[in-house]
């Protein structure tokens, strides 16, 4: 499946509060983690770093913003294999989340 998403076009859903990033990132270990907002759910993708690529990508998709934390941080942890980088990330991804609705 090819979902291809311009940011350029990307206008945000009128609950977006106008001092919240549209967009959550993570880079490390060889993967990028990007998370949406999209028709009131929390969506997540993991891509692995192949030069100017992503490979492999996977995409998930929540309802409540601490299962979006809890995939963030368990991601982080299988990438760095680093406890505290992975509950902080995972504390972040959740503030993100939260300043969405």
């Amino acid at each position: 499946m090819n979902d291809f998403v311009f940011l350029s076009d990307y206008i945000p859903p009128a609950s977006v509060k106008r001092d919240a990033a549209p967009l959550f990132m993570w880079r490390g270990a060889g993967i990028v983690l990007f998370g949406a907002y999209e028709e009131g759910r929390w969506v997540l993708a993991r891509g692995w770093l192949a030069g100017d690529r992503l490979e492999h990508v996977r995409r998930w998709s929540f309802a409540q913003p601490i299962p979006v934390s809890g995939q963030v941080r368990r991601l982080v942890m299988e990438a760095q294999a680093d406890f505290t980088s992975a509950r902080e990330e995972g504390f972040r991804a959740l503030s993100w989340a939260e300043s969405l609705v």
